[in-house]
């Protein structure tokens, strides 16, 4: 290092011949007081074109009108620094993507008297960053276009398969009535033969129930695309409609339900809640433990965003390792009752479609209780 050059004077040469950064010093108003090789490179100014200039002059002309320069004076110097990407203008007009740092100095007692900015040009990476973020969205959009049309196709699978599927199902369903009443006028209905008919018959309504649910899975994904429903319905009242349903063949086994309902209205496809409410009380009917009083809980509150339903029982319940697949399609976990494992699926769509959420909470042997999160606006 040459010893005639103080370490002031060396920073200062290294400053001004700098290319790469626009590099200045302000006073406290903005006013610019020192300049850079930098900022000819970048911004196309001359020394005597840019020292003791305001230096809103590098901003945009909206940004300007819209006191951008003075906002970022004063963020720098509250929080000490401001540092930003973003566009800045050059001698010519044009625009151009910065890399900006502001900085406020002070002097040995403390007072503020400037500030330095530092501005490198980024307009290439933008670009490159815009390119690939261009490509990723098209990238996205093939995508999506690629899943309706397998959605699409699988839309038309599940109908034309139900369709398909039902003649010959009834022309089984048929048949086995006709074999019933041929084996009882020979004389050959025994008890083995009529656990057959009896196996059959049970496999063809399990298969009629499977075609059933996909219809309606299928129903639901179309339903998913249409806007959202505008009708309140009144929670107490569908409650009352599916109880009745349940009542008529006497399904609810002698089980208990208590509610509690805080919230009556709810903004709601009332068709859709139906299904879901139907699927949960279902459920804890279906699944109660034999070894106690079937008792069922369903209640209803309002937390902010939510409208909460909670439907709790004391029935098998799920061991906790099986929760993430609760909501998987066809899948079930007791044998002992009929079930196609779709219901809760379905509930789960439906709701977060809708914007809500589904949790739950349940331990084997010890119940379980499913929370739903509606929006809560009516």
């Amino acid at each position: 290092m040459n010893p005639q050059h103080s370490p002031e004077e060396i920073n200062s040469y290294f400053i001004e011949q700098v290319k790469d950064y626009a590099i200045f010093a302000m006073d406290t108003q903005g006013i610019i007081t020192t300049w850079n090789q930098g900022v000819e490179q970048l911004k196309g100014y001359k020394e005597e074109e840019f020292v003791g200039e305001y230096y809103g002059m590098l901003f945009p002309d909206e940004y300007q009108q819209a006191g951008k320069p003075e906002t970022e004076l004063k963020s720098a110097l509250k929080d000490g620094v401001y540092e930003m990407q973003d566009w800045r203008k050059r001698k010519d007009g044009s625009l151009f993507w910065a890399n900006i740092k502001l900085t406020p100095i002070f002097d040995a007692e403390g007072k503020h008297i400037g500030f330095t900015k530092v501005t490198g040009d980024r307009t290439e990476q933008k670009e490159l960053r815009d390119k690939l973020a261009a490509r990723q969205q098209s990238a996205l959009e093939h995508k999506n276009m690629e899943l309706q049309r397998i959605n699409l196709d699988l839309d038309t699978f599940i109908y034309t398969a139900s369709h398909d599927l039902r003649s010959p199902i009834m022309n089984i369903e048929g048949l086995m009535v006709i074999l019933k009443k041929e084996l009882e006028a020979s004389k050959a209905l025994n008890n083995t033969t009529e656990e057959i008919l009896k196996h059959v018959v049970d496999s063809v309504n399990r298969f009629k129930r499977t075609i059933a649910d996909l219809t309606e899975i299928s129903r639901m994904q179309k339903g998913f695309s249409e806007s959202a429903s505008n009708e309140v319905i009144n929670i107490k009242d569908v409650y009352d409609e599916i109880m009745a349903d349940l009542n008529k063949p006497a399904k609810l086994k002698d089980c208990f339900i208590h509610t509690d309902l805080q919230v009556y209205q709810l903004k709601f496809s009332r068709k859709n809640f139906r299904s879901i409410l139907y699927n949960l009380i279902s459920n804890a009917v279906k699944f109660q433990s034999p070894d106690r009083e079937c008792l069922i809980t369903l209640s209803t509150r309002l937390e902010e965003p939510w409208v909460v339903l909670s439907m709790k029982d004391n029935g098998l319940g799920i061991n906790s390792r099986q929760h993430p697949q609760m909501f998987t399609m066809f899948k079930r976990f007791h044998d002992h009752v009929e079930g196609t494992g779709i219901g809760l699926y379905m509930v789960k769509r439906i709701l977060e479609n809708a914007g809500g959420k589904i949790e739950l909470k349940s331990e084997e042997d010890a119940g379980a209780e499913f929370r739903l999160y509606f929006p809560a606006a009516v």
